[in-house]
């Protein structure tokens, strides 16, 4: 039994406690610079996920926690709080809210569990890679006294890679300047950060929560995602706001950018979701799906831009909604 009912011995804890330390593991592993240990870091947080889903939460946060002291006391200080602060600390709240119930009544029946939806899940971790990439962009503002000069700084310590991006750009077109270009380039990382790392925390998560509830631990009923997938309200009409404010330039316009890449992501998940959702009825659906994951991955970044385009049409008119009360309709007639 695990920490869902909560656990009747300590096996469970102690197995969560494990997978905390081998996510610290991996994550020391992805810090050697090889593209294999980059690649590791995708998957970092997937033991610690599937530690806190299916055996203890408690267990999963004291390996995370003893993890992140290790890398601290055995390699470069900031490893650890790294480790903690961007993927741990994430991960477990987002386990929490996986399997966290919220007992409702219907009628007179008795109380009925009540689950966070898949749709709040990810805009849950949408909204702390978000906070992730507004702190570290704070942090940097606060430390060189300023967001012009901390662009300056940036662009003096990562110079010569610049450089070369420029260089190469100058190949296409002789007049690009250099500085405008350094700063475009800074100016998006905080964005992609935020983006990438809302993919991580999601992909992971459906891997963890695939994972246990084949072992039949996961505690809650698993969502048909295609049409439970359906982002808060909220993040539509903020992701058009974001995505005017970014081009207003300075910090406030880097801050609105970060929100409107990692909204964006989450629109564009939910565009896809939808899709799955329009085809499940067809005859050639296999065929559909992999024509469209082919288009996805062939024309990116631009299909992004459309499936976020979907998925914001899906946010405003409910159109998943709207066909299955249709079915419903014909059905009872």
């Amino acid at each position: 039994m695990n920490d869902n009912n909560p656990p009747a011995n300590w096996t469970d804890r102690a197995i969560g406690l494990g997978a905390g330390l081998a996510s610290a593991l991996l994550f020391a592993a992805s810090a050697q610079g090889s593209s294999l240990a980059m690649a590791l870091a995708y998957f970092a947080p997937l033991p610690l996920l599937i530690g806190a889903l299916g055996f203890s939460l408690t267990g999963a946060l004291v390996g995370a926690l003893l993890g992140a002291g290790l890398l601290t006391h055995l390699d470069e200080p900031v490893l650890g709080p790294t480790f903690f602060l961007l993927f741990a600390a994430p991960a477990l709240i987002s386990a929490a809210l996986a399997r966290r119930n919220f007992p409702t009544r219907v009628a007179e029946a008795s109380p009925l569990p009540r689950y966070f939806g898949p749709g709040a899940l990810l805009a849950l971790m949408m909204a702390l890679a978000v906070a992730a990439a507004w702190l570290g962009v704070g942090a940097l503002v606060q430390l060189h006294h300023g967001f012009d000069a901390a662009l300056q700084a940036m662009s003096e310590r990562f110079g010569p890679a610049l450089d070369e991006v420029v260089e190469s750009l100058k190949k296409l077109s002789p007049e690009i300047e250099a500085e405008p270009v350094k700063r475009l380039i800074l100016s998006s990382i905080p964005a992609a950060f935020a983006a990438s790392q809302t993919l991580l925390l999601a992909i992971n998560l459906y891997l963890a929560a695939r994972t246990v509830e084949v072992s039949g631990r996961l505690g809650r009923p698993w969502p048909a995602l295609p049409e439970n997938l359906v982002l808060p309200r909220l993040v539509a009409p903020l992701f058009v706001v974001a995505s005017g404010s970014a081009f207003s330039g300075g910090l406030i316009g880097l801050l609105a950018g970060v929100f409107a890449a990692a909204s964006g992501l989450c629109l564009a998940i939910q565009g896809l979701a939808a899709l799955h959702a329009f085809t499940r009825d067809s005859r050639f659906r296999g065929f559909l799906l992999s024509a469209l994951y082919a288009a996805v991955f062939a024309l990116e970044p631009w299909s992004f831009i459309a499936l976020a385009l979907f998925g914001l049409v899906e946010s405003v008119f409910s159109l998943r909604a709207r066909k299955a009360r249709r079915l419903n309709a014909k059905q009872e007639v």
